[in-house]
């Protein structure tokens, strides 16, 4: 059996994200275990298949900064409710900073059309779609 995420990040304005979720070993960077997830309009989402244990955990989507929840524990067969809280945009190239190279990023692009002006980092997985599927997610894989 495993336990199940459900998760709400406050969209702060924004339409609905296709999150990463990463899961890491306490105080630690550690990772254990990476999903993904859209949220629906009201910025909820659900992880399933974890691993029973306590871990941090980490949302992100593109181009907004990370949110991480600490110690949240994970039992076999229950569902734990975790609010990360509103989430922030501005991280155009996905370093989890706001900082002078987002600013570059945005005037080199000012006034442009289309594309996506980011950057793949290390939140980014080729296994979440966007715009997410219609009805569904992907759901995690274990990092070994």
């Amino acid at each position: 059996m495993a336990a199940t995420l459900a998760g709400n990040v406050n969209l702060g304005g924004l339409p609905r994200l296709n999150l990463v979720v990463r899961f890491f070993t306490p105080n630690t960077q550690t990772e254990v275990m990476r999903a993904c997830s859209p949220t629906d309009a009201s910025g909820n989402f659900t992880i399933y298949g974890i691993t029973p244990g306590t871990y941090d955990v980490g949302v992100k989507a593109q181009n907004t900064l990370s949110l991480l929840s600490e110690d949240q524990v994970f039992t076999d067969g229950n569902t734990t409710n975790v609010s990360f809280g509103t989430i922030l945009g501005g991280d155009l190239d996905e370093n989890d900073y706001v900082d002078g190279t987002d600013y570059a990023i945005l005037a080199s692009n000012y006034n442009k059309w289309g594309g996506c002006f980011g950057y793949a980092g290390n939140w980014l997985i080729p296994q979440c779609p966007s715009p997410p599927p219609a009805g569904g997610a992907c759901y995690g894989y274990v990092i070994s």
